[in-house]
């Protein structure tokens, strides 16, 4: 096949007798189209179709981005000949004697100079059913690339005697610029799965990450009160785990909850803001209520025993969404938990478990797969919920989620701790989550998880602080508090405050800078942007700022509230920086501002060569105003209304 990209020469391989594998590619549309027939005289039953090309090709400068298909799996850039990237659970990596083989799950780009156009995507563009690889080969030096192959996980397909199917196909194509490729096969895939993207990214408060599963009603209410004495621009109040029986008694409240979970969103209604809860749907733990009322409707193995898995959560079976009596089931929970209870944006957690190997289980709907009855679940959840429920998916396989969910979490958890390996950290969550920002408003919105800024209760420092709401920020995403609010200081209060609502996602200024960028840029329209870098390091770090503005650019230190300095911006081990951006323009013009990330709440009227500015918010904001060259920075109390001229 010598018309591919690169001019690959892609060949079926393994393939067991009496089936066949035809591939076509369409140059204009930049696709592979694959067609797997069964010739034989008997039933087949693959496991795996291959398509593999040999190369021989410099891998000097190289690299290649991999990605995982829920949150927790690594994404990074993998610089070829550097040391190994540490901390990462590396799954990734196949190691042999005389070779490595990196894997990328749905999609990759891979950029080798050598090419005339360097990079490489390959990508499935129908991501609901079978699990897809791209395997890159190089010898152990990794001095060359030896080997590319596309390979399709079809455990659960069958064909009958002249039967044929035709796999999802598969965006290959070539470019010079990686995030223009990846952002267009992402466009690709959300116009053929009619993503679901919210008109605009929800904010919220979690409990979560401040009082864990041992949440109170009486918790949640102290936050609420919280939000409405501060005028919290919050939309969401969520509860999180916790609240339930047992993990799968979801319509059973423990005593935690006396009141109830509909009286419960009926206070947080009342306080203007919208009721949040979280479920995990797909698994029951072994001594739920509903595991012993519905035994049939959960996976078992094909020889009868029930399916349990160990997660967080405890041991638990796993729903058989395609299961009659589990979509009853199913469709009870949430039908109670909108309808009646009033909780209109649902949290779906653990959603991965539902994706068991069809080899391994024993589906109620013949040729279902792991993924198909993931999708099938999550089918079921939105047809119950209806369109204007907000479902944020979290721990879910991404594809088979695109067009039914309106958010993901994209990253691992964070918690209050720096590092901890591939285990939640702020630094874990925040390098897997950016990684992934291409797929923000085309799949969906990105969740990067919460924000946690207290200056008790936490290992984190006020630099690591910095750093997870400067990765935040820059993720364009979901903004969601999850600290005990009434005990914030008033700066770690402002800090978060900053953020809401958010503003949109950066693309990396180096996307070859692995395994994840240090240096990060919004672009937000008006000549305004938002820089971010990012001190992944344990040692100090000078930033040469000047090197990251445009000619005639000038930024503002938000977390320092001042005008960026004359030399170059240190950051200690573990910080993150964000600057407000602004081209050249006619003066006086606003080139700074503490109170928010885009000037949210900051009332600006220019008329006949003056400025007035207004705080609009209920606390006070730093703000630096340019002109004639000079820059003067003051500060505005809540309601404070100021003229510059």
């Amino acid at each position: 096949m010598s018309t591919l990209p690169w001019d690959l020469w892609l060949v079926p391989e393994g393939l067991p007798p009496g089936l066949d594998c035809a591939a076509g590619y369409d140059a204009a549309a930049g696709e592979l189209r694959i067609t797997l027939a069964n010739t034989g005289s008997e039933p087949a039953a693959p496991r795996e179709v291959r398509l593999a090309a040999d190369l021989d090709v410099p891998a000097a400068d190289g690299w290649l981005w991999i990605h995982g298909r829920y949150m927790q799996m690594d994404a990074l850039v993998r610089n070829f000949g550097a040391p190994a990237p540490e901390g990462y659970d590396g799954r990734f990596a196949r190691p042999a004697a005389d070779a490595v083989t990196y894997v990328s799950r749905d999609q990759a780009v891979l950029w080798l100079p050598y090419h005339a156009r360097p990079a490489l995507l390959a990508g499935c563009l129908q991501l609901d059913r079978f699990f897809f690889d791209i395997e890159v080969t190089l010898d152990a030096a990794e001095s060359l690339v030896t080997r590319i192959a596309l390979v399709y996980d079809v455990d659960g397909l069958a064909l009958a005697p002249g039967e044929s199917v035709q796999l999802p196909p598969v965006a290959l194509r070539e470019g010079g610029d990686p995030l223009e490729l990846i952002e267009r096969y992402a466009d690709d895939v959300a116009a053929r799965m009619g993503a679901r993207v919210p008109d605009r990214v929800p904010t919220g408060w979690c409990s979560w990450y401040y009082f864990y599963d041992r949440v109170s009603e009486a918790d949640v209410l102290a936050n609420l009160e919280a939000m409405v004495r501060e005028r919290h621009p919050a939309e969401v109040v969520q509860i999180d785990d916790g609240y339930q029986a047992h993990t799968g008694d979801w319509l059973t409240p423990n005593a935690k909850f006396p009141s109830g979970m509909a009286a419960l969103a009926a206070r947080i209604r009342e306080a203007g803001y919208r009721p949040g809860l979280w479920l995990a749907p797909f698994v029951l733990n072994e001594n739920s209520a509903a595991l012993r009322d519905h035994p049939e409707m959960v996976l078992r193995t094909p020889d009868g025993e029930t399916v349990f898995v160990q997660t967080w959560l405890g041991r638990c079976a796993v729903l058989d969404c395609t299961h009659p009596e589990a979509e009853a089931w199913l469709r009870n929970v949430i039908r109670t938990v909108v309808r009646e209870w009033g909780y209109t944006y649902l949290k779906l957690d653990a959603c991965s478990y539902a994706a068991r190997p069809a080899s391994a289980v024993r589906y109620h709907r013949p040729g279902t797969t792991a993924l198909a009855n993931l999708r099938r679940g999550l089918e079921i959840i939105r047809e119950e919920a209806g369109g204007d429920t907000f479902l944020l998916g979290c721990t879910c396989h991404f594809g088979p989620a695109i067009g039914l969910v309106d958010a993901m979490r994209v990253g691992p958890d964070v918690k209050e701790t720096w590092a901890a390996g591939p285990n939640p950290s702020v630094r874990h969550a925040m390098r897997l989550t950016l990684q992934r920002n291409w797929m923000h408003r085309r799949w969906w919105v990105n969740d990067p998880d919460c924000l946690i800024v207290r200056d008790t209760d936490t290992e984190l420092t006020e630099a690591e602080v910095r750093f997870l709401a400067t990765g935040i920020a820059l993720s364009g995403g979901m903004v969601v508090a999850s600290d005990d609010l009434p005990k914030l200081p008033p700066a770690r209060r402002e800090m978060a405050l900053a953020l809401f609502p958010p503003a949109a996602a950066a693309r990396p200024v180096e996307p070859g800078d692995g395994p994840v960028p240090r240096a990060w840029r919004a672009d937000l329209g008006d000549g305004r942007a938002l820089v971010g870098v990012l001190n992944w390091s344990d040692e100090p770090l000078w930033v040469p700022w000047t090197e990251l503005l445009r000619p005639g650019e000038v930024g503002f230190d938000v977390w320092n509230r001042r005008p960026l300095p004359m030399g170059d911006v240190y950051l200690r081990p573990h910080e993150g920086t964000l600057w407000q951006v602004y081209a050249p323009a006619r003066t006086p013009r606003l080139v700074g501002d503490s109170g928010h990330i885009t000037s949210e709440g900051l009332f600006q009227r220019p008329v006949s060569g003056r400025l007035q500015l207004r705080n609009d918010r209920p606390y006070p904001r730093t703000v630096a105003v340019l002109h004639r060259g000079y820059t003067r920075v003051v500060e505005l109390a809540p309601g404070e209304k100021r003229w510059f001229d």
